[in-house]
């Protein structure tokens, strides 16, 4: 019988019902910013519209891959489980069930890679406006491989974790205790990073972090320092810009301040925790799968960040609300109007 303190199903439900969450929000607010962006909102943006546009529609794509694939971990001592109690598209396969784990990977680590593209267009729309060349055109396609890059930099260790005939067993007790499953009968992906017969390090499973954790510091280290460039150097740039255009400029500022502040928190402080706890082996067993299910509320946030600071979207949601309004009005008054009686002659 498995005690209440040891078992850990209930935070399954904890797991599964924050994505749902996420899944809502960020399909309500994106669909929300992509009709402002191109219903007004976008005068002043130029390019910058395609990639507010493409980065929304990449946060909502990984808020369904979340709901379909319900990823979960779980750290134990020197490993780290990643799983899902759930088979999706039907592939229950040893070789093919793992397929939609690395897929989320995949797509997890394309959405963090083109969130610094965000702050690079917007360092170069302040420094050096004739590298926004770079974003328009055959030429953005720079930008799609780099997500790319990154996103199967992910991927191939994930990958080669899924055929890693050790690590499995390493989590099956500990799966049975909390979970009370077969390891072998859901999908999952496991690193151990030392031996724990003799305490070896196993190096492929160590680089395979290591390289996960620096795709990680790479984007937030040019998000950093496109954030850090733009507030010491930026006053002095747009002084002689226009009215609106400075005002533009202090805006989207303001929103990448938040726009590094929310992924901090939702993306990149529980993503590091979860990969560097194997190479620390500590005695813990922690289901670490509620700090994995955060990753899918910042999506939603980055949509709320943009439309609540930026006020080309707040002027532009007036006008849609005033015009919905008047719609509403006149179409009531239409029902309400006394239908004319016409006598036979």
């Amino acid at each position: 019988m498995i005690s209440s303190s040891q078992n850990y199903l209930s935070w399954i439900t904890v797991t599964h019902f924050v994505p749902q969450i996420g899944f809502v929000s960020s399909i309500f607010f994106g669909l929300i910013l992509l009709f402002l962006n191109y219903h007004g909102a976008q005068k002043m943006f130029g390019s910058y519209k395609y990639v507010i546009t493409i980065f929304t529609i990449l946060g909502m794509l990984f808020a369904t891959v979340e709901i379909i694939v319900y990823p979960n971990t779980h750290n134990y001592k020197a490993g780290m489980l990643f799983f899902s109690f759930t088979e999706s598209f039907g592939l229950s396969g040893s070789k093919t069930k793992n397929f939609p784990l690395v897929g989320y990977t995949f797509v997890h680590s394309a959405t963090m890679s083109l969130l610094s593209v965000q702050f690079i267009y917007r360092y170069c729309l302040v420094f050096d406006v004739n590298k926004l060349q770079c974003f328009k055109g055959w030429k953005s396609v720079i930008w799609y491989i780099y997500c790319s890059f990154f996103g199967f930099q992910y991927a191939v260790f994930f990958l080669y974790w899924a055929h890693d005939e050790f690590s499995p067993e390493y989590f099956r007790e500990e799966v049975l205790l909390r979970y009370n499953a077969n390891i072998s009968s859901f999908p999952a992906i496991s690193c151990v990073a030392y031996d724990p017969v003799d305490g070896s390090v196993r190096w492929w499973n160590v680089i395979g972090i290591i390289n996960v954790c620096s795709v990680m510091i790479v984007q937030y280290g040019v998000m950093i320092y496109c954030g850090w460039s733009m507030h010491t150097k930026m006053a002095d740039k747009i002084k002689h810009f226009s009215k609106n255009l400075r005002k533009l400029h202090e805006q989207l500022f303001k929103t990448l301040v938040l726009q590094i502040t929310a992924p901090t928190l939702t993306l990149f402080l529980p993503a590091s925790l979860i990969m560097l706890l194997p190479i620390l082996n500590l005695d813990i067993s922690i289901p670490s799968g509620v700090l994995l299910c955060s990753f899918t509320l910042y999506p939603a946030l980055d949509s709320i960040i943009v439309m609540f600071v930026v006020s080309e979207y707040k002027t532009t949601a007036k006008k849609v609300f005033k015009v919905i309004g008047k719609t509403i009005v006149e179409f009531n008054q239409s029902r309400n109007e006394p239908t004319a009686i016409t006598s036979a002659p």
